[in-house]
């Protein structure tokens, strides 16, 4: 008889994308075997897969994830070469939790118990209040929204959404000196890469962010404060 529990090594799940951390994996980024520049940050209000419905949906809590492999979902702690985990004895909880053929008991935790970044900051840390205006500035459940709104109204406020994420992470960027990777556990996922699948196309001329949907006669046109683009 077949061992179901039996990990079969295919990578398939990790090809999918990086699990989401829990509280649980608390002392796993506390003692180093995860770094906060290996996360990304799925705010919340934002566009995520959910695996439990098999759709793209507003994610209800404020999720870190470990990045995947270059502009990939695959996880970043996946070795290609014999599809292992190169931190198997430290993986977190999602993993140890998962059993591809019935996976009924990690289905059942999505959404519950999860790490956020504010737990893996030192509370008297300055970067906090960045952000926390950059939350104020970008939330996620209002970009969410207006992307499925039509109207004219709402690409202008996505534009203004754009260019404050743009900005606040190039004054933090140059501020504090902080890395690419670092950034994306700090702000999320850059706004103009959520655009993807939304019919709004974002275009970087002369310094200055356009906004257009797609077949759209009538370009919108903002101010500056993309130089940062080109490297995400």
């Amino acid at each position: 008889m077949t061992d179901t529990k039996q990990c079969r090594q295919c990578g398939t799940c990790c090809r999918k994308g990086g699990p989401a951390l829990s509280r649980e994996d608390l002392d796993l980024v506390r003692q180093g075997y995860i770094r906060h520049d290996q996360l990304v940050t799925i705010r919340q209000g934002e566009m995520g897969y959910n695996p439990a419905t098999g759709k793209l949906e507003p994610v209800p809590v404020e999720l870190l994830k470990i990045r995947g492999q270059g502009n990939g979902w695959t996880c970043l702690f996946l070795a290609e070469a014999n599809n292992g985990c190169t931190i198997y004895a430290h993986r977190p909880t999602t993993c140890r939790i998962l059993e591809c053929r019935q996976p009924e008991a990690l289905l059942a935790t999505i959404y519950q118990n999860t790490l956020r970044r504010a737990d893996l900051v030192n509370p008297n840390d300055p970067i906090l209040a960045e952000i926390d205006r950059h939350e104020r500035a970008c939330p996620g459940k209002e970009f969410t929204d207006l992307l499925a709104d039509t109207g004219q109204d709402s690409l202008v406020r996505l534009n203004e959404m754009i260019r404050a994420d743009l900005a606040i992470r190039n004054e933090v960027a140059h501020k504090a000196g902080i890395s690419l990777e670092l950034e994306f556990f700090l702000f999320g996922r850059p706004l103009f890469k959520q655009l993807t699948g939304s019919g709004i196309e974002c275009v970087e001329e002369n310094g200055e962010i356009r906004l257009e949907r797609q077949n759209s006669p009538r370009p919108l046109v903002g101010e500056g404060s993309g130089e940062r683009v080109h490297e995400r």
